[in-house]
């Protein structure tokens, strides 16, 4: 089947894969590429090393696009004040389960946005297709993606969401609710 979408993507279906972070895997992409569509990989939440090593796995087991999903939230605004007296309530539920609660709260996953090391990693391997969930990346970072030959793609769960990442440069919008 031949359209706007699969002709971006370099695909035989208009198919594409979730990006779930936890549960996708190399193996997964690879076989829904492998069958016509674009498998994803959700590397946002691990590491530029993790990330690579995602990429290289899902490459030898396919030689058709597959994209790669990253994180880009922005960054949290701290409030130890606050951020004390969620520990301070969740506390007993620590207790009850005989753990200790962490000491203070961390950002859980790093933002694309914050990561150099991921843009290296994904510069260096050059996957066919990046694809953004939480927001969009810089300027910068969208330009090095291209000039590297990527196609981009981007979530958005509103209209005005949708028009920003066509501003930015995105390739194609998902529209996620």
């Amino acid at each position: 089947m031949k359209t706007r979408l699969t002709e971006l993507l370099g695909i035989e279906v208009p198919i594409i894969q979730a990006p779930m972070a936890g549960v996708s895997t190399p193996a997964l992409a690879a076989a829904v590429s492998n069958a016509g569509g674009l498998g994803s990989i959700a590397v946002g939440a691990g590491s530029a090393e993790a990330a690579t090593r995602a990429m290289r796995a899902t490459r030898a087991a396919t030689n058709r696009a597959f994209a790669v999903n990253l994180f880009v939230h922005p960054a949290p605004a701290r409030d130890p004040a606050r951020e004390a007296a969620w520990l301070d309530t969740l506390a007993p539920l620590f207790a009850e389960f005989g753990a200790a609660p962490p000491a203070e709260l961390a950002e859980i996953y790093r933002s694309f946005n914050n990561d150099d090391a991921m843009l290296d990693a994904l510069l260096a391997d050059r996957p066919p297709v990046v694809s953004f969930h939480f927001g969009l990346p810089d300027a910068d970072r969208v330009a090095a993606l291209k000039t590297a030959g990527a196609v981009l793609l981007a979530s958005a769960t509103t209209p005005e969401e949708a028009v920003q990442a066509a501003a930015a440069g995105i390739d194609a919008v998902v529209a996620q609710g």
